[in-house]
């Protein structure tokens, strides 16, 4: 998805500005076996199967292999996008004898595009689902391993600071937009809480020809900003203590015009302070700028230029 000039046209719009959930399974706080995760996600694919308002490539995702096996990835997808971005790349890990399991993000995958759902996207939700869907992965084999782009990734920081997850990979965090720093963009997205909860699109020549056609060609400015408040909250854990899972991988793209690098590594130069194993990967030469370095329908180089590295860091 294009962002170009993201920044100069969101902050001359704040500036010159004056003045339905998806249905998910209850938490199972009892699971305590992989029969008890198995049953909990057929449940959410079966609503989604039920819920009219999604598309096909909006469901969850549940590949595996009726058992535990060693290995067991949770896959999160990025912001406005849903599970087919990562339907390519999970089943190639199912093929490596992974069980593999791409959740829908709440409010996400909708067949209109337009819709206005995830306006009522907030913190606590995002870390709900985060946690729900871990503790149903860790179930799931031997080795969990989080890996997720964007928004997905955001969740998966939150995971590697509060959960003892094996290992967590986070791509290209959505932390801050590119180009900002923690201190003015957060007061920009501050701003826009104050704001009506206008939408915004991710590519203002191309509207609703902004592809791929399953994800949404756009957003309510409240929703990035919550995403930014859970980074936040990141932050303030980070700060406090060490985060608990036991291995972390930032893998960050070199030309990424979506998100800022630089607020990225400041929170793993947090981690690494609180002498967490935690390191960077940088992705260089993968053609012009580009954030989602994952949907094959955007990138069809993904398949040759990013799933071999990152599966070989998912099964490490």
């Amino acid at each position: 998805m294009r962002r170009a000039n993201f920044n100069a046209i969101l902050a001359a719009s704040l500036l010159g500005t004056v003045a339905s959930s998806c249905t998910r399974a209850p938490d199972e706080p009892d699971a305590k076996t992989f029969a008890d995760a198995r049953r909990a996600i057929e449940h959410d694919i079966a609503m989604d199967a039920g819920d009219d308002t999604l598309s096909l490539e909006g469901r969850t995702r549940f590949y595996h292999y009726g058992r535990p096996v060693s290995h067991a990835i949770l896959l999160l997808h990025g912001f406005t996008n849903c599970p087919q971005q990562f339907d390519e790349f999970a089943r190639d890990l199912y093929a490596r004898g992974c069980n593999v399991y791409v959740p829908r993000i709440p409010h996400h995958g909708k067949k209109y595009r337009l819709t206005q759902d995830l306006q009522d996207l907030n913190v606590a939700e995002m870390r709900a689902f985060a946690e729900r869907t871990f503790k149903l992965s860790r179930l799931l084999g031997t080795r969990t391993t989080v890996l997720g782009l964007s928004l997905g990734a955001t969740l998966a920081m939150w995971l590697a600071q509060t959960q003892p997850a094996d290992l967590v990979i986070p791509i290209a965090p959505f932390l801050m937009p590119a180009g900002w720093n923690r201190t003015a963009g957060g007061a920009t997205m501050r701003a826009a809480m104050l704001l009506p909860n206008f939408y915004w699109w991710w590519d203002i020549r191309l509207l609703t020809g902004t592809r791929p056609l399953y994800a949404y060609p756009g957003y309510p400015i409240h929703a990035l900003a919550q995403i930014t408040f859970l980074g936040d909250s990141i932050f303030d854990l980070a700060a406090k203590a060490k985060p608990l899972a036991r291995r972390c991988v930032l893998v960050l793209n070199a030309d990424d015009n979506g998100i800022s690098n630089s607020v990225a590594a400041d929170l793993l130069a947090i981690w690494q302070h609180q002498r967490a194993p935690y390191t960077e990967v940088i992705l260089r030469d993968l053609g012009k700028p580009r954030h989602d370095i994952i949907d094959p329908t955007t990138f069809p180089d993904a398949r040759t230029l990013v799933y071999p590295r990152l599966a070989a860091l998912a099964l490490s």
